[in-house]
């Protein structure tokens, strides 16, 4: 058993132990145990380790004569003396750290200057972005083997990633059809192992008999008996084994891993030049490695826990410095414009509040208050407003607008399409006009004679409240007293954007409503200098979507589910992934199923709506659709955001594999828009994968929008889920916003401390140099939506 497995146990075992039920003296044994069989091998490396293990067992055999109290605090204390254990042995020391980087090479140097490169080698790292030798260390091993435990033949596993140790019995070199394959037998003298590696051919030369070799790779069982391993890694055993965790990097055309180690190793030094960006009293605090360390441990770790270590240590470097940059660029928007300060005292608010025929949530009113805050406040309000499809985010976004109109300010609403523009315009009509707020529509769809009398009217203020595309911050369009931005979450809405907003010197403040919930944590970082409003609750009366996933087997069925809610003057919407068909994707196609539900629904008004219509095509749709003239709306995903149909009660969605479960969700919330029960109807077609069959089935399971989001999240990954080239979030090298969303915590609390007591970094030049070195002008381009 290697120490770190030992300790690994040894954790395990503390962690599942009850004083109450378990026995101090079997807990003492079995660690007694395990320690008996750690390798000798680590005890010759580490002399010193017989020694603090003996002091261990004996802390906890002690404990059996302790009165309970003390016991139990030397029970809580196992984490601490487990860290300590393994950071006194398995860490690369600093006395061989020092040694390691005696003779660093200049880090600004061309790579092709590092040693083992030359001018050959370094035009293929060229390609990979390898420019100078300082970007070797962050050329990153793609995986690693774990070459501490040399397994001989016979003691191979199938399936696991392992290195073994045997003699080249034979091997032969043929070519089959248009491959050539190298064919080798391996043994211990108890067993056999086949490897093959095909089309290296000069991998025969390489081979000779009865020399042992190492060979790492994974094994799979074959019929004819022996375990066999393709295309592995191999090398001579030449003198003794050498017991370490090697790196395995993705490979320059033309360089063999043995030489890409070999480079590494010779040139790992230059990380001692790596300037240091964070400060010693926030290391000692964080408990982290220093720079050049981990740098040094992600390509040649002395085991797991150090590699772990060196990657928290520098994941927390990049949120860190991130939090840091995005929250002083706040501070200097905040600082080169002031706020609209508003003053109202919320009468007109009430009024509309008093109006309504439900009443608002706790949510709703805690965050209607934490936006009054800053709409008062003299600094710009940069909020996001988030809360699932239908907990009532517009009814809050309303009362911003009544506020700013109390206070005599003009507010812009920016929505994603003309659709839902109109949609909105009315219901902001419907519920403002009465309060005295005039409110005005502007789309493209609008004439031009309209649309310039509607400039006019919003120049002067005769318009209070103006709803909109994205073309409402175009120049052609101007304010007499703009104070309030609300803006759809669709939007790429960033810091230059909202610079565009200036008013008289003042930036206006900006809303930004979201209802593709994700934990807080990470809004913090996708929407870094945004303050973030949740709203966890759905309004009374609510009932939640029963979500069926059916195959397609069953569509009789589901036309009799149709029929009977349409009877009930119901509405449903049929969802497809694409407009027409298409020979490149086996697709049902919304033209030609909406023909086909003609024919199965013919009593039955359906209508088609796609993204290919013109805007005024659409609009007719939706409203013949609002008006109940057509019963069955056939569409694509056009439908996804925004829309209102209470009477809408079915939504069936063809083909749901092809949509992320984020998007499913924001489907789902077309219906269920009041208290008629209401349903969403996966068809799976047949002969999908279990791991599709997985994900569709724990989205059905589940009507919360954060949990899906969460869901969305592990199974697409951050990049594909929030789209960060779209948005501008750098691509971080070593974080992971969802892995590491404790240290984002972290990081993010210790960048506000930072800022507090320095909020231009000028006692900090370590971190402004490597906040933009690291990420130049991407913070300035922070985008949300």
């Amino acid at each position: 058993m290697l120490l770190e497995d030992f300790l690994t146990s040894v954790e395990n075992l503390f962690s599942h132990f009850d004083l109450e039920n378990d026995s101090m003296k079997e807990l003492v044994s079995k660690i007694t145990d395990m320690a008996s069989k750690i390798e000798r091998d680590e005890f010759v490396d580490s002399p010193e380790l017989h020694d603090y293990l003996s002091r261990f067992i004996s802390y906890y055999s002690a404990a059996q004569s302790l009165p309970e109290p003390r016991t139990l605090r030397r029970l809580k204390n196992y984490r601490i003396l487990i860290h300590k254990l393994a950071m006194r042995f398995l860490v690369t020391r600093e006395e061989e750290l020092s040694r390691i980087f005696e003779h660093a090479p200049n880090p600004e140097a061309d790579v092709k200057f590092a040693k083992g490169v030359g001018e050959r080698r370094s035009r293929v790292l060229k390609e990979q972005g390898v420019q100078k030798i300082e970007d070797l260390v962050y050329y990153l091993p793609r995986d690693y083997d774990d070459r501490r435990q040399i397994l001989s033949v016979s003691e191979v596993l199938p399936g696991d990633r392992c290195t073994f140790k045997g003699k080249l019995v034979n091997h032969e070199s043929r070519k089959a059809k248009d491959m050539h394959i190298v064919t080798a037998v391996l043994t211990d003298g108890f067993g056999q192992i086949l490897v093959k590696w095909f089309n290296q051919p000069y991998i025969a030369e390489k081979l000779i008999s009865n020399r042992e070799y190492l060979v790492s790779g994974v094994g799979k069982p074959t019929p004819f008996g022996p375990l066999e391993f393709n295309n592995p890694e191999f090398e001579p055993v030449v003198s003794g084994v050498q017991r370490e965790i090697v790196p395995v990097y993705s490979l320059p055309s033309g360089v063999s891993q043995k030489i890409m180690r070999r480079i590494f190793r010779k040139n790992i030094s230059v990380a001692k030049h790596i300037p240091e960006p964070l400060p010693e009293d926030l290391i000692q605090k964080r408990m982290l490695f220093q720079k050049n360390h981990s740098l040094y441990a992600v390509h040649f770790p002395r085991s797991y826990f150090e590699l772990r270590q060196a990657k928290r240590r520098l994941s927390y470097e990049e949120l860190f410095l991130f939090e840091v940059g995005i929250l002083r660029n706040r501070h200097q928007l905040q600082q080169r414009h002031r706020g609209v300060r508003k003053d109202f005292d919320g009468v007109l608010a009430q009024r509309l509040v008093d109006s309504l025929p439900f009443k608002l949530t706790a949510e709703q009113k805690r965050v209607t208050e934490e936006i009054r805050e800053d709409l008062k406040s003299d600094l710009p309000m940069t909020r996001l407003l988030q809360g699932d499809v239908g907990s009532g985010k517009t009814i809050v976004a309303e009362l911003a607008i009544v506020d700013a109109f109390e206070a005599g300010f003009q507010s812009a609403v920016m929505v994603p399409t003309a659709i839902l523009a109109v949609q909105q315009y009315e219901r902001l009509k419907g519920h403002l006009e009465p309060l005295g707020i005039r409110v005005g529509l502007l789309v493209s769809l609008s004439r031009k004679s309209a649309s310039d009398k509607l400039k006019k009217e919003i120049a002067s203020g005769e318009i209070d409240v103006v709803v909109g595309t994205h073309a409402l911050i175009q120049e052609s369009v101007s304010f007499k007293d703009l104070g309030l931005v609300v803006i759809d979450e669709q939007h790429r809405f960033g810091v230059k954007q909202r610079e565009t907003l200036i008013f008289k010197g003042s930036l206006v403040d900006t809303l930004v409503m979201t209802a593709t919930p994700i934990p807080r944590t990470l809004a913090l970082t996708i929407y870094g200098d945004l303050d973030v409003s949740c709203i966890n609750e759905l309004p009374a009366g609510r009932t939640p979507v029963r979500t069926l996933l059916i195959n397609e087997s069953r569509i009789e069925q589901l036309y009799s589910l149709i029929r009977d809610e349409i009877r009930l003057g119901h509405q449903a919407f049929i969802v497809y992934p694409i407009i027409e068909e298409s020979e490149k994707v086996d697709l049902k196609a919304a033209k030609d199923e909406a023909e086909n539900l003609k024919r199965v629904f013919p009593d039955i008004p359906i209508e088609l709506l796609h993204g290919r219509l013109a805007l005024e095509d659409k609009m007719a749709v939706m409203e013949r659709f609002r008006a109940k003239e057509t019963m069955i709306l056939v569409t694509t995903s056009v439908v996804e955001v925004g829309v209102d149909i209470p009477d809408a009660t079915l939504l069936v969605i063809e083909h749901p594999e092809r949509f992320g479960l984020a998007q499913l969700h924001q489907l789902r919330g077309r219906v269920g828009r009041s208290s008629i029960k209401s349903y969403c109807i996966l068809v799976q077609r047949t002969g999908v994968s279990d791991e599709i069959r997985d994900r569709l089935s724990s989205f059905a399971a589940t009507s919360d929008g954060f949990k899906v989001a969460e869901l969305d999240l592990r199974l697409r990954g951050p990049g594909e889920f929030f789209g960060f080239r779209q948005h501008g979030i750098p691509n971080f090298r070593f974080a992971d916003v969802v892995e590491h969303s404790d240290l984002l915590v972290m990081a993010r609390r210790d960048a506000m401390e930072l800022l507090s007591k320095d909020p231009e970094l000028s006692e900090h030049q370590p971190i402004a140099d490597e906040i933009e070195r690291r990420f130049g002008q991407e913070l300035t381009l922070v985008e949300v939506g």
